[in-house]
C-alpha cells in the first residue's frame, strides 16, 4: 500500500471561487524522494499543506498506511516539516533538536536516543552543545532537518528548504540532504522551483498548473517524453516548429513538413495518433540539434547519417553562458531554433556562417497536437 494515497483532493477558497487544487489523484511510495514544481500560485503550496493536515481538503480523501487521516491533525499524521525560514532558538544544538520531544514530555532516555541519532545523521554530533549564532545558512538548515527527524516522524514535508542557500551551497547540500533522507528511511515531499535541483536527486518529479497534477514520472522519463509543450518547456526549454502531416506509415511513423518550406522531418509517436495534414508541433531540446560548418568531412565520420536529417541554417546570434555556449541559428523559412553547446566545442561557428544543422529525429523529435492556444501553452507562469 502506498505511504501516502490522494484521491480526488480538491481545494477551493472564496467560497468556491478560486480553485487551488483540482481533483489530485496521486500515490507516493513509502522512501520516496518526490519533488513538485509548477509556476507560482499552480497549487504546490497548498497540496503540501493539505497532506500535511495544516489545511482541509474541500473535497477528496487522504490516506496515510492505508488509514484515512483526512480529518486529522497534524502532530497525528507523523509528519516533520522544514522550511526555507529557519527558526532556529538562541539556545544550544542539542536544545534546538529535541526542542519538540520536550515540549511533549517524552522521557529522557527516548529524548537522548532520538536526538543522538539525528544530530548523528546531519554530521552535527560534536557541536551539540554550540549555540548556533553566526552560523551558516547550510549548517542552520540541519539544525532544521535534525529537528525533523528528531520527532520521530515518517514523513518529511518540505517547502523551498534550500532556497536561503548561496547557490553553491546549495548546489553541494542537496546531496548531503537526498543522503539524509535516504539513510533515515523517510519519506520525502519537497517544493522547489529550482528545476535542476529537482532533477538532479529526485526520485519523481510531479508538474503541476493551475490547481492539476500535468505529469508525474522520473526526471529522466520527464525530460526526454514530456506529455505536452507546457511539460516540456518548463523542464529544460524547447525549441519549437509549427508545421502539419504530409504522410504516415502507420502505425507510429508520421512525416511532417515544417512551415512556408522548412525542413521536412520523420518523427515517432507511439502515444498519440495524428491525421494527414493535421497541424502539429514539432520539438526538440536545445542540446539535441548538431551543428556542423559548411566544410565538414561527412564521409570521414562514423555516424550513421541515415539517422539525422540535416537541413542548411545561418548563424544569427553566439555567447557563452558559464560552461555552455549558445547558438541561435536560422532556418532558411525563417523560423530560429537555440542550440547549447559545451563551452569546449570545436567548431568556431561564427555570426553570419552558413552552416548545417542535424537531429536525430526518431531519438530526440517529439510531435504534439496543435494546441488551441500556443503562446499560453508555451508560457511558463
Amino acid at each position: 500500500m502506498p505511504d501516502i494515497l490522494l484521491k480526488n483532493i480538491t481545494k477551493t477558497f472564496d467560497e468556491g471561487r478560486v480553485i487551488a487544487v483540482s481533483e489530485v489523484n496521486l500515490a507516493i511510495n513509502e522512501g520516496d524522494y518526490v519533488f513538485i514544481l509548477g509556476p507560482s500560485g499552480c497549487g504546490k503550496t497548498t497540496l503540501l499543506r493539505t497532506i500535511s493536515g495544516l489545511i482541509q481538503p474541500t473535497f477528496g480523501n487522504i490516506l496515510l498506511d492505508g488509514l484515512d487521516v483526512t480529518d486529522n491533525s497534524p502532530q497525528s499524521r507523523e509528519i516533520a516539516f522544514v522550511f526555507q525560514d529557519f527558526n532556529i532558538f538562541p539556545i544550544s544544538v542539542w536544545e534546538n533538536c529535541t526542542y519538540a520531544l520536550n515540549v511533549q514530555g517524552y522521557d529522557s532516555d527516548y529524548i537522548i536516543e532520538q536526538g543522538e541519532k539525528a544530530l548523528k545523521i546531519v554530521g552535527l554530533e560534536d557541536r551539540a552543545d554550540e549555540i548556533p549564532i553566526g552560523w551558516g545558512n547550510g549548517d542552520l538548515q540541519r539544525i532544521g532537518i535534525a529537528r525533523a527527524i528528531c520527532s520521530g516522524a515518517k514523513i518529511l514535508i518540505m517547502d523551498e528548504p534550500l532556497g536561503s542557500l548561496d547557490p553553491k551551497i546549495s548546489a553541494e547540500f542537496r546531496w548531503e540532504l537526498r543522503n539524509i533522507i535516504k539513510d533515515s528511511n523517510l519519506t520525502a515531499i519537497q517544493v522547489t522551483h529550482n528545476q535542476e535541483e529537482a532533477m538532479a536527486v529526485g526520485d519523481y518529479i510531479i508538474v503541476m498548473r493551475d490547481g492539476r497534477i500535468l505529469q508525474q514520472d522520473s526526471p529522466k522519463q520527464l525530460y526526454r517524453f514530456p506529455n505536452s509543450l507546457f511539460v516540456g518547456n518548463f523542464l529544460g526549454g524547447l525549441n519549437i516548429l509549427e508545421g502539419y502531416v504530409n504522410h504516415i506509415n502507420l502505425p507510429i511513423n508520421y512525416s511532417t513538413k515544417i512551415r512556408l518550406g522548412g525542413p521536412k522531418f520523420d518523427v515517432i509517436s507511439k502515444e498519440i495518433q495524428f491525421n494527414l495534414d493535421e497541424n502539429v508541433i514539432i520539438a526538440v531540446r536545445p542540446e539535441d540539434i548538431y551543428v556542423f560548418p559548411n566544410n565538414y568531412d561527412y564521409e570521414a565520420s562514423e555516424t550513421n547519417w541515415e539517422e539525422i536529417t540535416l537541413f542548411e541554417a545561418k548563424v544569427l546570434e553566439k555567447f557563452l553562458t558559464g560552461k555552455e555556449l549558445v547558438y541561435i541559428i536560422e532556418l532558411d523559412n525563417g523560423d530560429t531554433l537555440k542550440v547549447v553547446k559545451p563551452e569546449v566545442f570545436k567548431y568556431n561557428l561564427s555570426i553570419g556562417e552558413k552552416i548545417f544543422a542535424g537531429i536525430f529525429t526518431k531519438q530526440d523529435l517529439r510531435i504534439f497536437k496543435y494546441p488551441l492556444n500556443l503562446q499560453k501553452e508555451m508560457d511558463l507562469q
